[in-house]
């Protein structure tokens, strides 16, 4: 297996990108964060799969900016290959004169046959498990109505909503839009959290990303939002997602989780990815709760580092 460093556009014409987050575009999009992006190609008689990395200083990851990245395959690698890509991958790295190679693939949820094979090649070729995080995910093909899978307090928030009579409303013009991001902005302020995406940053993604914008109404006010990304044809990932602090006993987001599975399932998609309750593997108690109460099953998103 050897592998070859190609320009963005043969990169492009060579690799199927796994998710979103794996594409030329979009890492394109970001390369201003790092020194250097490099596109690598594995290949022995045929392309095997490839590789983006966000190079700075001594060190390269994967990925750079996004909440994960990792291999793009082409077809069902075998181990034996998958073993001669990460003996190639850290040939590689050393001869780029890198000291320190970081990987986070995908929550297992994403393909899980492929992805525990990485694993057990990463394990066995000398990464170190960095951070072991827990992703949320409601899962859209079950035959089950929504709110069978709640928790008896996530079933009562919901019926309040429901009897608060608010609204859902799929945003159709770029005000609307803004709208539903400043919801979030308000959101992540006075909870203290960051909101690490600026509006115009928010409207450069969604050139090269499908994203819905949401915004959930009481009468004529403005209560919640969401903002959900397509990551891959079949999973859809909120990036984001809140409601006004002052309208939090309407039970917004409870409304939101229930119309999202529904909005979805509705248009044939397989997961609706709510994301993470963990930074750096440390728990977020109140969110993981909050996440499993609405019906969300968890997987693991580890990540892995490996130096010279």
């Amino acid at each position: 297996m050897e592998i070859v460093e190609v320009t963005a556009q043969e990169y492009n014409a060579m690799v199927s990108a796994a998710h979103v987050f794996s594409t030329v575009g979009f890492n394109t999009l970001n390369a201003d964060k790092v020194d250097a992006v490099k596109f690598l190609v594995f290949k022995d008689s045929k392309v095997r799969m490839g590789l983006i990395l966000g190079i700075k200083g001594a060190t390269a990851k994967s990925p750079f900016s996004a909440p994960f990245g990792g291999f793009s395959m082409a077809g069902s690698p075998s181990l034996e290959q998958l073993d001669e890509a990460a003996d190639a991958l850290k040939s590689w790295i050393t001869g780029n004169l890198l000291t320190e190679l970081v990987i986070t693939p995908p929550p297992l949820l994403y393909d899980p046959s492929v992805l525990s094979k990485v694993t057990n090649v990463l394990y066995r070729k000398g990464f170190v498990q960095k951070n072991m995080d827990l992703n949320y995910a409601l899962d859209l093909e079950t035959e089950l109505p929504y709110a069978s899978l709640l928790r008896k307090n996530a079933r009562k928030n919901l019926n309040n909503a429901l009897a608060n009579k608010l609204a859902l409303r799929v945003c159709t013009t770029p005000d609307e839009q803004e709208a539903a991001y400043q919801v979030i902005a308000a959101n992540r302020a006075a909870k203290g959290y960051p909101l690490r995406m600026t509006w115009q940053q928010m409207l450069s993604t969604t050139k090269i990303i499908e994203a819905d914008f949401f915004l959930v109404t009481k009468e004529d006010v403005t209560v919640a939002a969401a903002i959900v990304f397509a990551v891959t044809d079949d999973i859809m990932q909120v990036i984001y997602w809140g409601d006004m602090v002052e309208y939090s006993h309407l039970r917004p987001v409870n409304f939101l989780a229930c119309q999202l599975f529904e909005h979805y399932r509705n248009a044939g998609k397989k997961v609706l990815d709510i994301g993470p309750s963990t930074e750096d593997s440390l728990p977020n108690y109140g969110l993981c709760d909050f996440k499993e109460s609405i019906g969300c099953e968890v997987s693991i998103k580890p990540s892995y580092i490996w130096s010279v």
